[in-house]
């Protein structure tokens, strides 16, 4: 049986994480004033590039070597690896759709929009949705009473990793549940900062080998997560550790964006001072040739102020 407990925690981190969601996206939008298409492009890119194609490829590689899940080293690598691939890369093809439709500006809230879109998606498809699948099946196979059942009309392939899963419903602690919306706020942030970590390489305001830069850091944030799936840490570990990573990644893009914005900003100033110097500069040798007319006129009209008088 499910507890009653595990049951409010599914129901409590689905609710949240919906919640936290909507929060950020109204406070963000009404600060930063992005397009609502930019949270759509940015959800697109998860589903195109993280769940379609990156998710064919590990069924490809598992199956073509099946013991790489096995091998905990490995393991982390390839799937940190793969994701920051994907991911990274569905980034800068999302902001290229998004220079070619959008119309707004290409600021920094078109990045910050495809952050919260990408991480919004995966946070209600991951959590959302997958606690309110657990919260079903807990109240309407397992409380029910009718788990044999259920599990006897599987093919055999399939038979095993459904028990496994009940058994895991039954046997989480309540609380661990709710670590799914500190995980899912972790995230969130990763993907916004990392969206605009990429937006910077693509617009030029950073090198454009810091798109490089953005795949090492998304899997060096996947990798507790990684070695928490192999079994070699556990959960708490993994979220510390993305917690650390995010933060420090989050403090450095601000700074990176905050110099590169100022110094933008002071090319700007340069280039109005030159110019303002160039109108001024301008009116000067306007004013002497006026001069010069005037003095000329003065001695056609008057021969004496010639010195020949």
């Amino acid at each position: 049986m499910v507890t009653a407990a595990s049951l409010a925690c599914m129901g409590v981190s689905a609710l949240v994480t919906l919640v936290l969601l909507i929060v950020i996206l109204v406070v963000a939008r009404r600060r930063w004033r992005f397009s609502l298409w930019s949270v759509t492009v940015g959800a697109l890119v998860f589903v195109v590039f993280a769940l379609l194609l990156e998710g064919g490829t590990h069924s490809l590689v598992f199956a073509a070597v099946p013991s790489l899940r096995s091998n905990p080293t490995l393991y982390t690598l390839y799937g940190a690896l793969a994701a920051g691939v994907f991911e990274e890369l569905g980034r800068v093809c999302g902001f290229a759709v998004l220079r070619a439709s959008d119309r707004r500006p290409d600021d920094v809230g078109r990045a910050l929009g495809a952050g919260i879109g990408h991480g919004g998606i995966e946070a209600m498809l991951l959590v959302g949705v997958g606690m309110v699948s657990s919260l079903v099946t807990s109240v309407s196979i397992i409380n029910a009473g009718t788990s044999e059942a259920f599990l006897a009309g599987l093919p055999d392939a399939q038979r095993d990793i459904v028990a496994r899963q009940f058994e895991l419903l039954i046997n989480t602690p309540a609380p661990l549940y709710l670590l799914g919306i500190g995980e899912r706020a972790i995230a969130i942030a990763l993907h916004i900062a990392l969206s605009v970590l990429v937006w910077m390489a693509f617009t030029g305001r950073v090198r454009r080998w810091w798109i490089l830069g953005a795949i090492l850091a998304h899997a060096l944030a996947d990798a507790g997560a990684a070695l928490y799936q192999s079994g070699v840490v556990s959960v708490v570990v993994a979220q510390v550790w993305a917690l650390i990573v995010t933060v420090i990644l989050a403090l450095t893009v601000r700074r990176m964006y905050v110099y590169h914005s100022a110094a933008r900003s002071r090319e700007c100033a340069g280039i109005v001072n030159e110019r303002r110097a160039g109108h001024e500069r301008s009116r000067g040798n306007v004013a002497y040739a006026v001069g010069d007319q005037a003095a000329s006129a003065a001695r056609d009209a008057n021969p004496k102020l010639d010195g020949h008088g």
